[in-house]
């Protein structure tokens, strides 16, 4: 590792502009040593330690198959395009790295046959005018495309449309498929298997698991491996809790209606039209009458009592469709026992009242999960002959090992290397309303625009909730002299295009923006966050996982609710100093961090900014004059 890390290495020799950093030498050796000791290992690396080449190269370097596993699509992009072609360079060889995604990301040829036979561009199984339209767009592309991975369109289709194209998980014959030689699923699926590194998401990874397990043959989605990387390991509890619940959507219904008529219609069925109508009418009353509107509500023994019902003729009409397409042929048995499988979940959902799961109802659907996923996680995964690393730049890995339930792992916390209490400031405006104060609204967007002037834009402004979003868009973007961008008015990645290219402007933004945004130079010289991003109040899984530590005697706020927040925290600190000669302020308006004891937990869990009260320190800092924001 010293050979490829130090001064004057293969790093230096293959990457121009390599700065040798201790602390990546040091991850780098912790990996390979975790590697050759088949040990798992917990390594927390602060932002511009290098992690992804700090584990990819004793990951190439190992003679093991590595899969290494995001959580956004954005790292992916990044593995593929910069750090595994650095890698390459560095080892003096070609790597033989493969992409799997889940089925949903691949067009399949038998449904594109089924549409263009049933009328297609017509309309005849279309949810709308605008799914029709679409297809013609994409009907080029579906001819000459030789992966069939929507990530080469340069625009997301609608979820309606592309359900109807995608190779569903609950409707794919495998190899009964007429068109099994030419999948492009299983093409990808190929490829990995004679790859030595395979990059895939958690969700992927936890099918997988999911798969071994119902099998018994140890045969999944993944090709067999000897290592996995579990990069952006800080949202691996939140990606387990997903996978190992369950839910039931008005959509998924409607898809399973469509996916039954389309099959019927290819066999030469008739189709059960009472059964559907039963279904979606059932579905629609059941999810009507616990809708919350916006956000999530917990349900409680009386909602489940309540809608004991109306989730009676619904599973009695899922039952039905079941016996109705029982003996139609190996496609129409398939749809039978997904209408039974969603009886199932239905039944989870409804089950409320136990200490184990959580039951919630969202707008159109209901959800469950599972509240402590650590015994799962335990024996579905650390368990096993195969060598786990977790990486992150806010892993936090005491609390996160019992989060995770990784008992008997090694454990390194590296700090950045950037010179924080030269490159930035951090900003706790002095006398600011706390966030339930009446007023702090609009103290906060007078602030924000106050801010932006002073830094002439260039500016991330991270909110903790989508109302806070669209209080910030309404008050203070028509008071800020540069281009304003907020989520929910262009694709992601387009919005970050954008905000890279528009030097001046200004991005408003929540939730996803907290993580994985890598804007490096002029373009980002501000970022503000509205309060410390505790959980919402009443968020249902949040709440029952608080309980359970509470109800085992422990204490959910120090415990739990607290190294959350410090580590979602630390998440949206690390947008701002992305390189050596990045300079900038982070803006907390939360006087909390002040008046509040554990506001200290939050303050020592940060980079070492110095820290300021009054926007004079700020605009010195930026080189502004004060009276600017006058």
């Amino acid at each position: 590792m010293r050979a490829f890390f130090g001064h004057g290495g293969r790093l230096a020799a293959a990457l121009p502009g390599f700065e040798s950093r201790a602390e990546q030498a040091a991850l780098a050796l912790e990996v390979a040593d975790a590697f050759e000791r088949g040990e798992h290992l917990l390594a927390e690396a602060g932002t511009g330690v290098g992690k992804t080449l700090a584990y990819l190269i004793p990951a190439l370097d190992s003679g093991k198959r590595v899969v290494v596993a995001t959580a956004t699509k954005a790292l992916q992009e990044q593995l593929l395009t910069k750090d595994v072609p650095t890698a390459a360079a560095a080892l003096g060889r070609e790597v033989d790295v493969a992409v799997l995604k889940g089925r949903q990301n691949y067009l399949c040829r038998r449904s594109l046959q089924g549409l263009q036979l049933l009328g297609g561009a017509a309309g005849a199984l279309f949810t709308s005018a605008e799914d029709a339209r679409e297809f013609e767009h994409l009907r080029d592309w579906t001819e000459t495309t030789e992966t069939g991975d929507r990530a080469e369109l340069d625009f997301e289709p609608r979820h309606t449309l592309w359900a109807e194209l995608a190779v569903g998980p609950d409707r794919c014959a495998g190899r009964r498929c007429p068109f099994h030689g030419a999948c492009f699923s299983e093409r990808a699926r190929e490829r990995a298997q004679e790859a030595e590194l395979v990059v895939a998401n958690h969700a992927l990874y936890f099918a997988d698991l999911a798969l071994r397990g119902k099998t018994g043959d140890g045969l999944g989605v993944l090709p067999d491996h000897d290592a996995v990387v579990f990069d952006e390991a800080h949202r691996l509890e939140e990606s387990a809790s997903a996978w190992f619940g369950g839910r039931v959507s008005l959509g998924s219904l409607r898809q399973l209606l469509r996916d039954v008529e389309r099959a019927c219609r290819e066999a030469g069925s008739a189709v059960p039209a009472r059964a559907l109508e039963q279904i979606d009418r059932r579905g629609e009353e059941l999810l009507a009458g616990l809708d919350p509107g916006r956000g999530r509500r917990r349900l409680t023994e009386a909602d489940a009592e309540a809608a004991t019902a109306p989730a009676a003729s619904l599973a009695g009409a899922l039952v039905q469709l079941a016996e109705a397409l029982r003996g139609g042929g190996e496609d129409l048995d398939r749809l039978g026992r997904r209408a039974l499988g969603t009886v199932d979940d239905l039944d989870e959902c409804l089950a409320v009242g136990g200490d184990d799961s959580v039951s919630w109802a969202e707008q159109g659907a209901l959800a469950w999960a599972p509240v402590d996923v650590s015994g799962r996680l335990r024996e579905a995964l650390w368990e096993r002959e195969v060598v786990s690393i977790l990486v992150s730049a806010t892993l936090a890995p005491r609390f996160l090992r019992t989060r995770l339930g990784l008992d008997e792992a090694r454990e390194v916390s590296l700090d950045s290397p950037f010179d924080y209490r030269e490159q930035a400031l951090l900003y706790v405006p002095r006398s600011f309303p706390e966030p339930r104060a009446p007023g702090y609204d609009a103290r906060v967007a007078d602030e924000v625009a106050a801010l932006c002037r002073l830094s002439g834009g260039r500016a991330l402004v991270l909110t903790t909730s989508y109302r806070a979003l669209d209080e910030l868009a309404e008050r203070a973007a028509p008071r800020i002299p540069h281009p304003v961008l907020v989520q929910g008015d262009a694709p992601r990645e387009r919005l970050l295009e954008r905000f890279r290219d528009e030097v001046d402007s200004v991005l408003i933004a929540t939730q996803t923006f907290w993580q994985g945004v890598d804007v490096q130079g002029d373009s980002l010289s501000l970022l503000v966050i509205d309060k410390l991003p505790f959980s919402a109040p009443g968020d249902p899984l949040y709440e029952a996982r608080c309980e359970r530590i509470a109800g085992a005697g422990g204490d959910w706020f120090a415990g739990y609710a607290l190294p959350s927040a410090i580590l979602q925290l630390r998440q949206g600190f690390g947008r701002l100093i992305r390189g050596h000669s990045d300079r900038g302020v982070v803006a907390i308006l939360d006087p909390r961090l002040r008046t509040r004891a554990y506001g200290r937990r939050f303050l020592e869990a940060l980079p070492p900014a110095p820290l300021v009260g009054e926007l004079d320190s700020v605009a010195g800092f930026l080189g502004a004059r004060a009276s600017a924001a006058g």
